[in-house]
């Protein structure tokens, strides 16, 4: 199934990428990574009609989202129609596998990336990261301190302190119970066990994990906090955009101030309200507002002489 579902998505961006060559003459290409452990990372590479620019852009999809999604690949296009170099990329914990990948591990995946857009010749890159690549995006940089990484966007910002961890679960003993028994199972010597975590949202679908990787990414003790490595972010220029109608728990308040406070570089820009107070799922995707997005993100890279 899983195989199927890759096969679709690229079928997609083939043809949401033919239709952009004609229009514009971006050119765009399917990408596989090998990483120093042996597994393969699959992205697409969009790039401008002179096959270079000067800066490329990393785009990091959430959580159950692919590098094929529809707002990955909306901004790849758009980010080369707009002179720069774009790669949407998947980590190792992409999709479905996003709970049975150690965050730490999976968050060093952008390395290769930006390896790779090197190699292309940008000489300075841009880490974009959307949802759950809000947490993955700056923890690498946090963590590698990697120069060639200039600044990063995050779109639809987490912001929770560690209380956000229980925000999935009914109470905090609820949460406990749940941490308890993940101890309990890899004590037992059955880590790697699927359970079923709480939907994100009421109402939506419980999200499969195994007992180790619960532990490491969302236990008591785990380094997926988003205001702890933002607060650790070093000598970056920081862009936060959020559609006040994102009803998603990491991005409500207070996480626009616990994001402020953490990082005196971050610049936060909470979009206009357009529905009337009203909270949507379609705004966490920027949806109807991708262009006001795009406006935004671009004038603040060329305030920041960050052109391509």
């Amino acid at each position: 199934m899983k195989r199927l579902l890759i096969l679709f998505g690229l079928v997609f961006i083939s043809s949401a990428c033919a239709s952009s060559f004609a229009q514009t003459n971006i050119k765009s290409e399917f990408v596989k990574l090998k990483t120093g452990d042996g597994i393969t990372l699959h992205g697409a590479l969009w790039t401008p009609a002179s096959g270079k620019a000067r800066v490329g852009i990393i785009i990091a999809p959430g959580a159950d989202s692919e590098f094929y999604s529809d707002w990955p690949v909306w901004l790849g296009e758009n980010f080369a129609r707009s002179g720069y170099i774009a790669l949407s990329m998947n980590r190792r914990d992409h999709g479905q596998e996003q709970w049975f990948h150690n965050f730490e591990t999976s968050a060093m995946d952008h390395k290769y990336m930006v390896d790779f857009l090197a190699a292309r010749g940008a000489q300075a890159v841009i880490l974009v990261g959307h949802s759950y690549g809000t947490v993955t995006a700056p923890y690498y940089v946090m963590a590698s301190d990697d120069p060639r990484v200039k600044a990063i966007i995050l779109y639809g910002p987490h912001g929770y302190k560690r209380d956000g961890l229980t925000r999935s679960f009914g109470s905090q003993a609820e949460y406990e119970q749940a941490v308890a028994k993940a101890k309990e199972m890899v004590a037992a010597g059955l880590g790697k066990d699927t359970f079923l975590l709480p939907p994100i949202l009421p109402g939506g679908q419980p999200r499969p994990s195994s007992y180790e990787t619960f532990l490491n990414r969302g236990g008591p003790d785990t380094k997926a906090v988003p205001v702890e490595i933002i607060r650790k972010v070093q000598g970056r220029l920081i862009l936060a955009i959020r559609d006040p109608a994102d009803p998603y728990r990491a991005t409500i308040p207070p996480a626009q101030q616990q994001l402020q406070e953490a990082n005196k570089n971050l610049e936060y820009v909470l979009l206009p309200d357009i529905r009337g107070g009203k909270m949507d799922t379609a705004a966490h995707q920027f949806r109807g507002r991708e262009e006001e997005v795009l406006r935004i993100t671009l004038e603040w890279l060329k305030k920041h002489k960050l052109s391509p």
